[in-house]
């Protein structure tokens, strides 16, 4: 699977208290398939920092893509002001870097 906003690079999987993520190597954004960021959430895994870069600012204002179901995902803002990219179709969503940390931070 491509990463939905750079679309160049391959994401790689990475496992996070039993729960598995697509991570791009390049833009560090994140994919999660339906219930899986509920899990991260909840289980307060550790896998993102708060570290924005000037590349997840740039990236926050792509549209995504979703690559599972070949559609553009739709970016929502809500807590902390965050721009989140949900596909509509298959229920995954992307964030930029930093993004993951900032709802858990948010959510505790």
């Amino acid at each position: 699977m491509f990463c939905p906003k750079c679309r160049r690079e391959e994401m790689k999987p990475e496992t996070h208290k039993n729960t598995e993520i697509d991570r791009c190597p390049v833009c560090k954004g994140m994919f999660f398939e339906k219930g899986e960021l509920e899990r991260m959430i909840i289980t307060n895994a550790s896998a993102d920092t708060f570290a924005f870069s000037a590349m997840s600012d740039a990236m926050d204002e792509v549209t995504a893509h979703c690559t599972r179901c070949d559609v553009p995902m739709k970016a929502h803002t809500g807590l902390a002001d965050l721009r989140v990219d949900m596909c509509d179709t298959c229920g995954g969503i992307f964030l930029d870097q930093g993004e993951l940390a900032t709802l858990q931070l948010h959510d505790s």
